[in-house]
């Protein structure tokens, strides 16, 4: 498929998902909590298979949540990318120098989040063994669920802090005007980016 590019990005803007999805911050952060819900899914998966593995359930268990994650996720992130004007998805070199600053910002918060997630996961496991004389048998499958579930939360955390701290811009008098000539949305250049105020003389 290959890089997302601004002009892929603005066909993906002008088809889908309905901009009703991410239109508002509530909506943003529904998308974001639905987003954190579906890592949740892997996590819950680890648990499973913690207690259950092996065995038949905690298989079908397992491939049951990882299917309902991916496909709440991959509508999730195409959402987001959308309302964030790609300042999640774009590459670097497509990103002016606001968008790189919040890219900046959000990947240093999401740092910290996946390093509170692996502190608590530390302490977790510290608790579990804390007897010295407890031997704490783990199932492969737990572990390599565990780890999926770390990879997961520092990989899409990124995306769901983008969509839970963007805000709503300054609402518009009259939104049909403020659409471009193609019909693109407001505040969205032609190559995908958000449009700078165009300064100049002021008729009196």
């Amino acid at each position: 498929m290959g890089e997302l590019t601004p002009e892929r990005l603005e066909t993906h803007h002008r088809d889908w998902p309905p901009r009703s999805w991410y239109a508002t911050r509530r909506r943003r952060r529904i998308l974001a909590g639905a987003g954190a819900g579906s890592a949740g899914m892997i996590w819950i998966s680890a648990i499973v298979c913690w207690y259950l593995a092996p065995s038949d359930v905690a298989m079908w268990t397992t491939f049951a949540l990882m299917g309902t994650a991916l496909v709440i996720y991959v509508v999730v992130w195409s959402a987001l990318v959308t309302a964030t004007r790609g300042v999640i998805g774009l590459a670097d070199h497509y990103l002016d120098e606001r968008q790189s600053r919040e890219r900046q910002k959000i990947q240093a918060d999401a740092r910290r989040g996946t390093t509170v997630v692996l502190v608590a996961l530390g302490l977790v496991f510290l608790i579990a063994m804390r007897e010295e004389d407890k031997i704490v048998q783990v199932p492969a499958a737990a572990i390599v669920m565990l780890m999926s579930a770390v990879i997961t939360t520092h990989l899409i955390l990124p995306a769901l802090m983008a969509g839970w701290q963007m805000s709503d811009p300054p609402p518009d008098d009259d939104e049909d005007d403020a659409d471009g000539p193609d019909g693109e949305a407001p505040g969205l250049a032609a190559n995908g980016r958000p449009g700078q105020p165009i300064e100049g003389n002021t008729a009196t």
